[in-house]
């Protein structure tokens, strides 16, 4: 298929990014396998499934269906914690009312629900970057997500002994250790929005990583609650939400024992990441 036939049939499918599509297809990939990838494309397939990696941060991380999709509203969380480390000088808006620690020489940090392990990755190489010594706990239930996410580190970390990636259910069972701070883009759709979401998604993506319950809440009660047992003193957490939860999700914060709490907005200017800090002494 030519360039121009390719552009066709994703436009005519209703491919609402159909150019960049079309280039990116064009760009990665050639004769029948571009014809079956453009094919899959037209029928509603994430091009990220279908070419097997999505960039996110610094670095193109493997993705495999079964394994949420890394998004750029999550790199967010990212900014968040290298801001409360004192590691994101170009820091902007709400992002900047985050409390920034100094003097660290060493950092401990968990990532719960890593999917792709995009999050924790990033950051560890940030801070391993720095100078920082790092060590990260990954953790998620979904085995697809455990082996994509030892696949990445290997392949991303500059250094793949800082993460370990373990199976872990944080909804019944306690984190291990003492942490600095604890990252998470848990499930928050909700039961109504589930059935609400582009076919892409609804589709192809994996529900255990989208679901989040009747409210889309389920998970963070417990991870406010089981990050703040295992943080230091000033230690932080950072947790992704959806864009109208940030009230509800700020007050669960509160409730788990962090003395201070806010929410930092996407360049959507929509309410998407709720920090805490636990208070020292």
């Amino acid at each position: 298929m030519t360039s121009g036939e390719i552009l066709k049939l994703l436009a005519g499918s209703g491919d609402e990014e159909a150019q960049i599509d079309a280039r990116i297809l064009c760009e990665e990939l050639e004769g029948e396998a571009l014809s079956i990838a453009a094919a899959r494309r037209a029928k509603g397939e994430p091009l990220a499934y279908i070419l097997g990696h999505r960039h996110f941060w610094r670095g193109d991380f493997k993705v495999v269906p079964g394994v949420l999709i890394p998004r750029p509203d999550t790199e967010l969380v990212v900014e968040c914690a290298l801001r409360y480390l004192g590691l994101h000088d170009l820091a902007t808006g709400d992002v900047l009312d985050i409390p920034a620690v100094s003097g660290l020489t060493e950092v401990r940090f968990a990532d719960i629900c890593t999917g792709t392990g995009c999050i924790g990755i990033s950051i560890a190489n940030e801070i391993k970057a720095s100078g920082v010594k790092v060590t990260g706990v990954l953790t998620d239930i979904s085995d697809d997500a455990i082996s994509v996410a030892k696949d990445n580190a290997k392949a991303i970390l500059n250094d793949p002994a800082t993460v370990e990636v373990i199976r872990h259910d944080i909804l019944h069972g306690e984190l291990s250790g003492k942490f600095n701070f604890v990252v998470s883009n848990p499930p928050y759709i909700t039961d109504s929005e589930m059935d609400e979401l582009d076919s892409s998604v609804k589709e192809y993506e994996p529900p255990l990583a989208l679901r989040g319950g009747p409210d889309g809440l389920d998970f963070y009660e417990c991870i406010f609650n089981k990050s703040f047992d295992s943080l230091v003193p000033g230690g932080a957490v950072f947790a992704e939400h959806g864009y109208l939860q940030g009230e509800a999700v700020r007050e669960l914060c509160r409730k788990a024992g962090f003395g201070k709490v806010g929410t930092v907005r996407d360049y959507g200017n929509n309410e998407r990441v709720t920090w805490g800090i636990k208070n020292a002494g």
